[in-house]
């Protein structure tokens, strides 16, 4: 992204301007923690590679701390990132849904940005546990509640029975096809593309089993 140009006759910037320029901001300084970590980001690098002002940064965020915090949350929150998300599947088609739906959560886990994100909040997890803790649900995050939908649905029709909350069930479900894919992606181990596919299969079927019997 280009950093944001500076207002006319240096004035304040305008409204466009500033929201440019926290963009360009929470851009930069997120691509500085995930390469650097957080104890070898300073807040000059961030203002340098945001394009703007040590200043300038300090009138938005108190500290580095904050700017961590701000970022790291922003990121986690977000929708297409690190890739976008794709359209729902056809909630029609329950193992279809469900293999689209881990599919997308098991591409996510394993971004490389996703993963390093992750080993970020890990590193600062005594400092920062809640970040650590958001960590943990962005890989959910928003694929759970439409895997709640997709289970009542169902039930609704008498195609499988919810013998537990449903989202509790979403949880578990998730956890299933990308837990432990992400755990190993975090020490470096990546399985390949067809193991990835059978991983998702044996999930979907194993979970299937379990609303059907």
């Amino acid at each position: 992204m280009t950093p944001p140009t500076r207002s006319r006759r240096g004035g304040r910037p305008t409204r466009e301007q500033a929201r440019l320029l926290d963009e360009t901001v929470r851009e930069r300084a997120l691509e500085l923690f995930l390469e650097h970590g957080y104890e070898d980001t300073s807040m000059d690098a961030i203002a340098a590679a945001a394009g703007t002002t040590k200043a300038s940064l300090y009138a938005r965020f108190p500290g580095k701390e904050a700017v961590f915090r701000s970022v790291m949350a922003w990121a986690m929150q977000r929708a297409d990132w690190p890739v976008a998300e794709p359209p729902p599947p056809d909630l029609d088609d329950l193992e279809g849904a469900l293999t689209a739906i881990a599919e997308t959560a098991l591409r996510r886990a394993l971004d490389p940005a996703m993963v390093r994100l992750g080993q970020v909040a890990i590193a600062h997890a005594t400092r920062f546990p809640d970040i650590a803790r958001n960590a943990y649900s962005a890989g959910f995050w928003p694929r759970r509640q439409l895997v709640v939908e997709l289970l009542n649905r169902h039930a609704e029709t008498g195609d499988i029975a919810l013998a537990d909350d449903p989202e509790v069930l979403a949880e578990h479900f998730l956890g299933l096809v990308s837990g432990t894919p992400a755990r190993l992606a975090s020490f470096g181990i990546v399985r390949a593309e067809a193991d990835r596919r059978r991983h998702v299969t044996s999930a979907v079927r194993l979970f299937l089993r379990s609303l059907r019997t």
